[in-house]
C-alpha cells in the first residue's frame, strides 16, 4: 500500500524548486510534467481571446463586474491540508482577495488536459475548485476536440462547439479557433 505524506501550504512554499512545476492539492504534492509546444499553444490561444473577449465585455457592459484573466495563476486553497493549484487559464472573481496569490478558487477554471493527467486526480481538482468558489471549471481535451464543464450540479455539460457560459453573456470562443 503507497502512503503519502502531507505537507502544509508553509512547507510547500519552503521546497526549494520552482513553483512552475508543482501544485499542492489537500497537502498532496504533484510534480507536474514540463508543458509540451501543443499545450501551452493552446492555453496561449484560450487567454488571448479570453482576456480580448472579456475586456470588450467589459467596456460594452460597464455594470457588470469582472475579474482579471491569467495564464497559469497560482490560487491558494485555505484549510488543513492546503492547496495551491495553478489553472492553465483562469477568470478571478471581481475583487478577489489576494496575498502573494489568489485567495480561493478563481471564478472559472479552465484545464487543458494532457496525456499524462489521471482522471481521478483531475476529478479531485475539480472538487476542490468548485468546494472553494469556483463556479465553473472546464476541462479542455484537445485530442478528442471537446471540453466538460463542471459547474457543482449533478450533471457534466459536454461542449464540442465553443466556450460559453451564463457567467460572461455573450462571450463565445469556437474551440476550433483554440485546438
Amino acid at each position: 500500500m503507497a502512503t503519502t505524506t502531507l505537507m502544509s501550504f508553509a512547507e510547500f512554499e519552503q521546497l526549494e524548486e520552482d513553483f512552475e512545476d508543482l501544485e499542492l492539492l489537500n497537502g498532496e504534492l504533484i510534480r507536474m510534467p514540463f508543458a509540451q509546444v501543443s499545450h501551452m499553444e493552446t492555453c496561449e490561444g484560450l487567454f488571448k481571446r479570453l482576456d480580448s473577449a472579456v475586456e470588450l465585455l467589459r467596456q460594452a457592459s460597464p455594470d457588470l463586474k469582472f475579474g482579471k484573466v491569467h495564464i497559469e495563476m497560482g490560487y491558494r486553497f485555505p484549510g488543513k491540508p492546503g492547496s495551491w493549484l495553478k489553472p492553465d487559464v483562469s477568470l478571478t472573481h471581481p475583487n478577489q482577495p489576494i496575498d502573494r496569490f489568489y485567495i480561493g478558487a478563481p471564478l472559472i477554471a479552465f484545464e487543458v488536459v494532457s496525456h499524462s493527467e489521471r482522471a481521478v486526480r483531475l476529478n479531485e481538482k475539480v472538487l476542490a475548485y468548485l468546494a472553494n468558489g469556483a463556479a465553473e471549471v472546464w476541462l479542455i481535451y484537445p485530442d478528442q476536440r471537446n471540453a466538460l464543464v463542471h459547474d457543482g450540479s449533478a450533471t457534466v455539460r459536454n461542449e464540442t462547439r465553443s466556450i460559453h457560459t451564463n457567467l460572461l453573456p455573450g462571450i463565445d470562443i469556437p474551440l476550433d479557433e483554440i485546438l
